[in-house]
This record gives structure tokens, C-alpha cells and sequence, in this order.
């Protein structure tokens, strides 16, 4: 990371990574996406399915692209571990849930949602990254978030008409991206999905990382569902653990 992505990530609790994947990337993955995938929106016009990453090599290698090896060697530490991966399609009118996450999971104080600093290293709890197949721009909708509050003490008093979007906010930021650009997001910010009005369709892949001694979902990765992995991405697919993980990256990868 750059001492400006740094002081970005810090101060807003995400960051857009641009063109991580190239038009060439976008269009065989949203490809694949449409031979692999079958859309049964429901009755809001949102999709969501789970795993993505056993749609094929492609959708695993997403796991551990080079390009943002060192975004999360710097966010989570060097034993960081995919925790779970799903994508999210929406069609023009969807809508699903509101605002959610915050320090130590906002409503739910037992969630793994956190933020640190201390002596010149940033870790976080949960943290997302958001492959973008199709671009969101200014009005579109799409992810949203409130910047900062990864550091706040008063998320409890956001107003409901605005966690589920019914009254504007100032506060209320939906970053403009391309397709191919990445944004990453710890889930100690205070985020969710926006009412999507572009006439195209929102493609977007989440895959959400953990540090190696934590987990939030209840089910691990089985390597017999991923043939042809490399054994950096095994390392990255492990279970949590305290005592003996080996580090994610390792010299000679």
C-alpha cells in the first residue's frame, strides 16, 4: 500500500483499487458469470449466490491475485485466511436490507468487526473485497457506506430512515467505480448494498478475508473443491488458527 492509501484506509475505512482487473479479466469473468450462473432474482431483483470461487480457476485465482497480495498482508497480518465468498447481481429497482456493520459489529457486539492501530500497523477484523464487473457510477447505487465509522462511537444513533435508505444523508457515500476497479472494506465500517437504478446490471463478487486466527462463517474451505490450487492458495483457504499457521505469503511463491 502507498503512504496515501494508508492515510486513506485509516481515515475512511475502505479504498478503491483501480483497474485490478483488465477488460480482457472483465469480460471472460462476466462470461463465465452468465454459462455458470442462473439468475433467479427474487421479487426486490437481487441475486445472490455462494461460493463463486468454485465456478471455476478463474473465480479461484481471485482469491490470491497478486496485485492485492500486499493490501491485505498490511491490512490483516501475514497469516490472513479467506473466511467465506459470494457475489451479489441486482437488476434496476433492487433493493435488499440497509446500512449495517460498525466497530465490533454494530448491533451485534459479539461480530468480529474491528478496527486497530498501534505503532505504525493497521489490522482489521473481517474485511471485504469487492471485484467490480460492471461500473457504478454517481446515483447508481450499488455498495454504500458511511466513511469513518470504523472509528465510531455513536453508529447506535445513525436514524433508521437512513440505515435503510429512505432519507438522505450527507454522510451517505457510494463510491463511483469502473468495472475492474476493487474495493476493499474492513466490516468494522458502517456499510450495505443501495437501491441499484442503473439500467444495466450490478455484478459485483465479494470475497471476504479474516485474520488466520479468527472466523466468521461456520463453514472452511474443503481443498478437494479447488483441484489445481497452488499451495499459497491452500495456505490462504486453511482453518483459522492460533498456534502453527504458517504465514499466507512465503518467500518463493
Amino acid at each position: 500500500m502507498t503512504p496515501e492509501e494508508k492515510f486513506t484506509f485509516d481515515l475512511e475505512g475502505y479504498l478503491v483499487v483501480k483497474n485490478v482487473l483488465d477488460a480482457a479479466a472483465v469480460d471472460e469473468l462476466n462470461g463465465l458469470a452468465d454459462e455458470i450462473f442462473p439468475r433467479n432474482y427474487d421479487e426486490n431483483n437481487y441475486c445472490r449466490a455462494a461460493p463463486v470461487s468454485r465456478w471455476g480457476a478463474r473465480f479461484r485465482d481471485l482469491i490470491d491475485p497478486a496485485a492485492l497480495g500486499p493490501y491485505m498482508l498490511e491490512l490483516l497480518g501475514p497469516k490472513f485466511r479467506i473466511d467465506h465468498d459470494y457475489c451479489i447481481f441486482m437488476q434496476k429497482g433492487a433493493h435488499r436490507g440497509g446500512l449495517h456493520g460498525g466497530p465490533q459489529g454494530g448491533v451485534y457486539p459479539e461480530a468480529d468487526h474491528w478496527y486497530r492501530y498501534h505503532d505504525g500497523t493497521m489490522r482489521n477484523g473481517l474485511t471485504v473485497v469487492t471485484y467490480c464487473l460492471s461500473p457504478a457510477r454517481r446515483g447508481d447505487g450499488g455498495f454504500g457506506c458511511i466513511p469513518g465509522t470504523h472509528k465510531s462511537n455513536f453508529v447506535h444513533h445513525i436514524p433508521a430512515a437512513v440505515r435503510n435508505f429512505s432519507r438522505p444523508a450527507h454522510y451517505v457515500c457510494q463510491p463511483e467505480v469502473e468495472a475492474g476497479d476493487v474495493i476493499i472494506f474492513t466490516e468494522a465500517l458502517v456499510h450495505g448494498t443501495m437501491p441499484w437504478n442503473a439500467a444495466y446490471e450490478r455484478r459485483a463478487l465479494l470475497y471476504k478475508y479474516s485474520p488466520g486466527h479468527s472466523a466468521w462463517d461456520q463453514n472452511y474451505y474443503e481443498l478437494d473443491d479447488y483441484p489445481g490450487a497452488t499451495e499459497r492458495q491452500k495456505r490462504i483457504m486453511a482453518p483459522p488458527a492460533v498456534g502453527g499457521r504458517p504465514d499466507s505469503v512465503q518467500d518463493g511463491d
